[in-house]
């Protein structure tokens, strides 16, 4: 199965250029400045804009092909699109607004699954203006699916949703992005809804594609640090809860051969589930030799793979804990002198572990 796009517009002095082969089912998260290109993006996948040259296939299905002249319109695409604001219409209860649009066989098969997975079974008689904006944006979600797209387009979601809300949404979108087998492309401005939700991550800047992959492939590599300042120094790792301590509210992490202790934030995980862990630079601290009696839990051995300044008194360190991990830390100028640190030195990386919070742990 396929799903490619790849399209050339111009907006007065603005040049849109973008291509890319994304992956058939998953979440595919779109990041990137205001003005790269976002909506852009999602107006020409939808059709809602038509470019002046490119083309777009969907399962093998030709939705843009400026050459031979063909454009799927709108209502022809199997394409939904979830907004900011839920647009639910007001008048109508949320069993009527779910059912508007729906097909008959989605009605069938898929109405009661959908609404169960959402969480908003119990809503199906209330009107709009008594949801909670969290509930809205489940109602909207189950609308666009009940359609049965091809692909599910969303624009900044959960934007407007404070964090309480937005975690609870985040939460539903997890169970249903692994329960639907269809490309979701989400545009979003937050990390932490693309560490909890997305697989691959696709960053725009000045209207091109700069970098695609893996969340954690583009998320260590070198476009996310372009910036999202207070954001941009961190690694993002896949471990595995391996065990319990028997003391403490606290759970051993598996990353390859290395382990971290964290505090416990969900008492429903497992041993053997996947989860991410976010480190941030400014957690990670240097020594020369492992301190074996210090507070200090997570002492990892690493190698400085690079020092950069970032600015007249810190640096940011690279280290790898082996091949395909690495590691960053922020340090100042005068401790990076004191301690003699250079590239291919041997070092000890140290993480607090009160400095993981749930922000900083996502279910995978």
């Amino acid at each position: 199965m396929t799903f490619q796009f790849s399209f050339q517009h111009q907006f007065a002095e603005q040049h849109f250029s973008m291509a890319a082969h994304l992956p058939n089912n998953g979440v595919t998260a779109v990041f990137g400045r205001s003005g790269s290109g976002k909506s852009t993006l999602l107006n020409v996948l939808s059709g809602l804009l038509a470019p002046q040259s490119g083309k777009i296939i969907l399962n093998e299905r030709l939705l843009l092909d400026s050459e031979s002249k063909c454009y799927v319109p709108v209502w022809k695409r199997k394409v939904a699109m979830v907004f900011q604001d839920a647009r639910l219409f007001p008048h109508l209860s949320v069993q009527q607004n779910l059912l508007f649009g729906a097909t008959n066989s989605a009605i069938t098969s898929r109405f009661t699954q959908l609404t169960t997975l959402l969480g908003i079974a119990h809503l199906l008689q209330a009107k709009p203006n008594t949801l909670s904006g969290g509930e809205k944006q489940r109602v909207a979600i189950a609308r666009a699916l009940l359609s049965e797209p091809q692909l599910l387009l969303m624009d900044e979601p959960l934007a407007s949703l404070d964090l309480p809300r937005k975690r609870e949404v985040l939460k539903y979108l997890n169970q249903l992005s692994a329960t639907i087998d269809i490309p979701i492309v989400y545009v979003t401005h937050s990390l932490e809804e693309v560490m909890h939700l997305a697989d691959h991550l696709l960053v725009l800047d000045k209207g091109q594609v700069v970098d695609f992959g893996t969340v954690e492939e583009v998320w260590n590599g070198p476009s996310l640090a372009l910036w999202q300042e207070g954001e941009r120094h961190s690694t993002l790792l896949t471990a595995t809860v391996a065990e319990r301590h028997p003391n403490y509210a606290m759970r051993k992490m598996n990353i390859a051969q290395h382990s971290l202790w964290v505090p416990e934030q969900d008492f429903t995980d497992k041993v053997g589930q996947s989860m991410r862990i976010r480190i941030d630079a400014q957690d990670v601290s240097v020594t020369l030799s492992p301190n074996l009696v210090g507070s200090i839990r997570n002492v990892l051995p690493v190698v400085i793979t690079g020092i950069s300044p970032l600015n007249s008194h810190s640096n940011l360190l690279t280290c790898s804990l082996n091949e395909q991990l690495l590691l960053k830390s922020n340090l100042t100028q005068w401790a990076t002198d004191d301690l003699g640190l250079h590239v291919g030195q041997k070092v000890y990386a140290q993480i607090k572990g009160v400095s993981f919070t749930q922000q900083n742990l996502a279910n995978y």
